[in-house]
This record gives structure tokens, C-alpha cells and sequence, in this order.
């Protein structure tokens, strides 16, 4: 059963930790300014879930992968969690999870949770190359009516590409993020690999909805312990045709790639 919506907006680090109800079961709760259109903004479901699923396996295990599909929108208030362990391994761990919401499922996700481990091969991915400097991106505001809810809840520095539905024939965009107030960890990364706009979206030339399909994060390394620390993004568009999108992102900080992106949306233009 739906609860009521929350009266005052709440910080992405207090919204994105469920409440744990019993043996595998979670409750989300999230208010209307959390809304990205008709859903809750994905990456606070992300974070919520991968909070949950952390709870199954050892504490020396780290989330490595995290891959949801959207199947329907989650409304603002309260939505069901339900976490599952597959199989705990010598280094890995498998676990899934399900969020219902007036009786249906509304998103499925898996995690793959691993204990790092000595290794002679290294492979360092590429840091994002933005275009315009921190100091010379301009400052995104929150333009109620035109931008999702849930932005008011970032800041972002626009520093790469062009702005959605201006019929770019580029489609990449990022620049700088954080969140409005202070938040660290995994489930932070979580919440700014997803508070972009999907990069095919300055190639449209005007207005047009889009809503993510599917969406897996890597975590490549341990995030920051500051929690105001500033990160680069750089989203780009793999693939795009017959009404779908293929959008690949890295998340940066201070030169070292944090986690990667990769996005199916659905674009109806």
C-alpha cells in the first residue's frame, strides 16, 4: 500500500536508504521532489536497491556491477523492495532484487559484489576529455516546468556539447556535477552517473519525452570520501535508431575514472 508523499525535500544521502521491514524486505520512500516525469529519478531507485542488496553479502565485498531494468513508473511515496542472494562464491557475490508498487513490479536489478584482489594486469580507463574548463561552464539552473523535479537536488556545470533539443548533430554532452548537499559513497556515484540527460537528446530539435529502458553501472574504483568533492561526466551516444538509444557515460574525480555508464533509452522523436 502507497504511503503519503514525504512534505519536505529530503537529501539524496537520507531518501536513497530504504527502510528495512523484515528478512529481505525494504520499503523506499521518496517525495514529489524526487519526480523525474512520471518516476521516481532512477538513480535514488539504484542507490536504494544496491543499499539493500549490500545487506545480503560480507562486508568485504564491494558492488562491482549494478544493472536495472525499468519496468514502470515507481510514484513518489512508498514502493516495496525484495532482495534475493543467488550464490556468495570465494571472491563474488550475486544477489537480486525486485520493487513493487501497488502490487506490481515496477523494477528489476542484479549485483555483482566482489573482493579486490592483487593482479599483474592493469588497464586504466580514460578520464572524460570535457571541451570548457570548471571555471568557465556555466552553472545549470533549476528552471521549475522545464527541467526534471529531482535537479534541484544536483549541481551541474555544463561543459561539453550542446543543450537538449537544439537539433545538434552531436550526440555528447557532460561536464561537472555534485550533489546539492553533501552526499559520499557508492550510492552517491550511483545518483550522479543518472542525473544527465540521455546524450541523444541534443540531436532532437524540439521538446520530446525520452525514459530510460535499461541501466548498468561500474564501479571501477572506491569513491571519494568527500562528500562536496566536484566530478566530471562525459556521456556519449553509441548508437541511436528505430526509436532507441545506446548511451555510454564515465564519472571522474580528480583525474581518475570513478564508474562508467550504460544506458538504453527510449526517445520518441
Amino acid at each position: 500500500m502507497r504511503t503519503s508523499q514525504a512534505e519536505q525535500p529530503r537529501s539524496f544521502a537520507s531518501a536513497s536508504v530504504p527502510k528495512r521491514l523484515g528478512n529481505g524486505e525494504w520499503e523506499l520512500t521518496a517525495g514529489p521532489d524526487w519526480a523525474q516525469g512520471r518516476t521516481l529519478f532512477g538513480g535514488l531507485v539504484g542507490a536504494a536497491v544496491a543499499e539493500a542488496m549490500t545487506d545480503l553479502v560480507p562486508t568485504d565485498l564491494s558492488l562491482r556491477t549494478l544493472s536495472i531494468s525499468f519496468a514502470g513508473p515507481i510514484s513518489p511515496g512508498s514502493a516495496q523492495i525484495n532482495t534475493h542472494l543467488d550464490k556468495t562464491g570465494t571472491a563474488t557475490a550475486f544477489a537480486g532484487a525486485t520493487v513493487t508498487q501497488d502490487g506490481s513490479i515496477r523494477t528489476r536489478a542484479q549485483a555483482v559484489f566482489a573482493r579486490t584482489r592483487e593482479s599483474t594486469i592493469e588497464v586504466l580507463p580514460p578520464t572524460p576529455e570535457i571541451d570548457t574548463s570548471f571555471d568557465e561552464s556555466p552553472v545549470m539552473p533549476y528552471l521549475e516546468g522545464i527541467v526534471p523535479v529531482c535537479m534541484q537536488h544536483f549541481e551541474i556545470r555544463w561543459g561539453l556539447g550542446d543543450f537538449p533539443f537544439t537539433g545538434s548533430s552531436r550526440g555528447t554532452l557532460g561536464g561537472y556535477c555534485r550533489h546539492q548537499e553533501p552526499a559520499s559513497g557508492v550510492g552517491a556515484v550511483l545518483g550522479l552517473l543518472d542525473c544527465w540527460p540521455p546524450a541523444v537528446l541534443p540531436m532532437a530539435t524540439g521538446p520530446t519525452a525520452a525514459s530510460t529502458v535499461s541501466w548498468t553501472a561500474h564501479i571501477l574504483r572506491d569513491p571519494p570520501a568527500d562528500p562536496s568533492a566536484w566530478y566530471t561526466f562525459r556521456y556519449d551516444t553509441v548508437a541511436a535508431e528505430q526509436g532507441y538509444a545506446t548511451i555510454v557515460g564515465t564519472l571522474s574525480c580528480d583525474g581518475e575514472a570513478i564508474a562508467w555508464s550504460e544506458q538504453l533509452a527510449a526517445v520518441y522523436a
